[in-house]
């Protein structure tokens, strides 16, 4: 695939180099960088619909992450509401709403 092609489905193009990743030559474990760029993106998103007053949609979230999910939640006035766990991959529907 070159630069101006599109991706075929099923094929992703890299947009930016996480270079903080081991995979990359970065000092961090990939799933720690993963973790910690998912945390952070939600955070940021929880803070914009709680001051919009609106509830996030529901997504599915790494099962390892939900202690977290769970605190970033509530400092925005939010809970979490589990939902079903897809087994094979290790992730778990989470739904909002306010505290």
């Amino acid at each position: 695939m070159t630069e101006h092609q599109e991706p075929e489905d099923g094929q992703y193009a890299m947009v930016m180099p996480i270079v903080l990743a081991k995979s990359n030559g970065g000092a961090f474990d990939d799933a720690a960088v993963v973790a910690g760029m998912t945390c952070g993106a939600l955070e940021r998103e929880l803070a914009m619909t709680a001051l919009l007053r609106a509830i996030p949609n529901q997504r599915y979230i790494d099962m390892a992450l939900l202690q977290q999910v769970d605190l970033i939640a509530m400092k925005h006035g939010y809970v979490t509401k589990p939902g079903d766990i897809d087994e094979a991959s290790g992730w778990q529907v989470v739904a909002f709403d306010w505290a």
